[in-house]
């Protein structure tokens, strides 16, 4: 159903970092980085962009969040580490949760411009 995601960013370079080191985990890389936007994926695919926001705010909702599929528990875990040492806040640290499913493994962690973004594997 989706095709790509596209964040606000207060600082693109920063993100840029952030994300790098972050979507890497997830087996994202760098697929395109410019004045006006980055964009990270699989090879020559572009799910996941940034953008310089329009006005003082990054357009972080209060209740939106993305949520990103790990390809396995220590994939999600590796997410929360680096999320972590590049200064994200945690909101949720990945663990099982039942109530979101009986194979729900993931944890909320929210980015340098205040978005909230989820990484999570229904893998056992």
């Amino acid at each position: 159903m989706l095709d790509h995601i596209s964040l606000g960013t207060h600082d693109l370079a920063r993100a840029t970092a952030f994300y790098a080191r972050v979507l890497a985990t997830l087996g994202y890389q760098v697929q395109h980085q410019g004045a006006e936007e980055s964009a990270f994926g699989p090879a020559r695919e572009w799910l996941f962009i940034l953008y310089p926001a329009d006005s003082g705010q990054a357009t972080a909702g209060a209740r939106m969040h993305v949520a990103l599929r790990a390809e396995s528990r220590e994939a999600a875990r590796a997410f929360e580490r680096e999320a972590l040492d590049c200064g994200a806040e945690c909101i949720r640290e990945v663990a099982e949760r039942p109530q979101f499913g009986a194979d729900y493994f993931g944890g909320v962690f929210r980015d340098l411009d205040g978005h909230a973004i989820e990484v999570l594997t229904r893998s056992a």
